[in-house]
């Protein structure tokens, strides 16, 4: 992602938590319950203009990072692979890197016995990161090779998906 399109969704982002906190306000109220003081909120316009002078939105144009954390068992393997396909073949919303951290049982969607291990590895050609949680993988008995090829073993699950979010601007998405 190139530094305008990070600097702009990250204005953007800035922009929304704002106008979210500015609802959040908890001032005092004077003594018919009416609220005494008042809040203004500045919207931001998302819109440029193009070359032949029309306008179109411009929030199509911040290309995103998105994680999913997948913690479930085998019967939620299946939709957790369908919601990476469903963004990843999603043509109204631009990602540069989308990335799957498993830990707890969700550990075995990485596993090659999975059920779903042709879908992973087929997202994975496609550049989808798949990361295995270390601390889930000793506690279930699981080495690096017991893992489909490409899987990424980080030492705690929590804290890559804490570093990806506060480090990297991942948007951060629970999947079953």
């Amino acid at each position: 992602m190139g530094t305008h399109s990070r600097r702009r969704f990250l204005e953007l982002a800035g922009a929304g938590t704002a106008v979210a906190l500015a609802g959040c306000s908890s001032a005092p109220s004077d003594a018919e319950g009416a609220d005494a003081s008042t809040t203004e909120t500045e919207t931001t316009e998302t819109t440029t203009e193009t070359d032949d002078g029309t306008t179109e939105d411009a929030s199509n144009d911040i290309t995103m990072s998105s994680v999913f954390h997948f913690s479930e068992g085998d019967d939620h393997q299946k939709h957790a692979v369908a919601n990476v396909a469903n963004l990843l073949n999603d043509d109204s919303t631009d990602t540069e890197t989308i990335a799957l951290v498993a830990n707890g049982v969700g550990v075995k969607l990485l596993s090659a016995d999975s059920t779903q291990a042709e879908t992973v590895e087929s997202l994975a050609r496609k550049g989808v990161k798949f990361k295995a949680c270390h601390n889930s993988m000793e506690k279930l008995n699981y080495a690096k090779e017991d893992l489909l090829e490409g899987v990424e073993v980080v030492p705690a699950g929590v804290g890559e998906l804490t570093k990806l979010q506060a480090k990297e601007g991942y948007v951060y998405i629970k999947t079953p």
